[in-house]
């Protein structure tokens, strides 16, 4: 199936590895250009750049906890392609601490990264999109956990990915019939450098809790990712589409 990608401009945040690198591949083999922003990760940005070819590919080092960093990261991937058409909120912060220890600066720092960044970006696209009469694509990357909670000392995490589908739900709604989708993936376990150190401990538990049988792959989530940021999903906003396994059951 053609989903029509050929020539849009994207921006991925968290863009350099895991599910943001496995879209970013995906994007450029529908014929898209990618905005791939990373924080810390300039190796793993040097290196797609270099698998997938400069023109298709402009890494953006931008830190989502710094609000002018952000608003420094649109200006510039839009800059570089002369706007853009899609807007994937990936990047990610796991925050690890039991509910008696949390401290303000982690609770913070993942309402900034997880919440707040989306929201900033996306009234960027939502600006641009309208200004210029152009349709567009947001995607908020969520998790079986903004529904289930978190049971490991997750809770900050799982409050902002919480906030995030409703803002999803809420942008949605705003929208209506501008030609302007808004949705969101809630995922499960999958392998990234995020989770890696938590699967390095106790991956047995982690897979035993999954239905389908294994830790999902970046690849097989950007699969479904992908049909939502095409032209051919643009009777779908509002939605959160699960990507769990089997986790979430939503």
């Amino acid at each position: 199936m053609d989903l029509r990608l050929q020539g849009a401009r994207a921006l991925v945040t968290g863009g350099a590895s895991g599910l943001g690198a496995a879209l970013t591949r995906a994007l450029v083999g529908e014929g898209a250009k990618v905005a791939l922003n990373y924080r810390s990760r300039s190796s793993e940005a040097e290196a797609l750049v270099a698998e997938l070819g400069a023109e298709n590919v402009v890494p953006i080092q931008a830190d989502l906890s710094n609000t002018t960093d952000v608003e420094g990261l649109y200006a510039q991937a839009s800059a570089a392609f002369g706007g853009l058409d899609i807007l994937v909120n990936n990047a990610g912060v796991w925050e690890t601490c039991e509910i008696g220890q949390i401290g303000l600066d982690q609770w913070e720092r993942s309402m900034a990264v997880n919440l707040r960044a989306p929201m900033i970006l996306s009234q960027a696209l939502v600006h641009d999109c309208t200004e210029a009469g152009r349709p567009g694509r947001i995607l908020n990357i969520t998790s079986q956990a903004a529904f289930l909670g978190s049971s490991t000392g997750h809770l900050p995490y799982a409050a902002a990915k919480g906030a995030l589908v409703t803002m999803t739900r809420s942008m949605a709604r705003e929208m209506g019939n501008n030609g302007i989708t808004v949705n969101a993936l809630a995922i499960g376990t999958m392998e990234s450098p995020m989770i890696s150190a938590a699967l390095d401990k106790r991956r047995d538990f982690y897979a035993s809790r999954i239905p389908i049988g294994h830790i999902a792959q970046p690849e097989e989530v950007a699969d479904v990712a992908l049909f939502l940021l095409s032209p051919r999903s643009g009777y779908m906003t509002g939605a959160t589409v699960d990507v769990s396994g089997g986790q979430l059951r939503h």
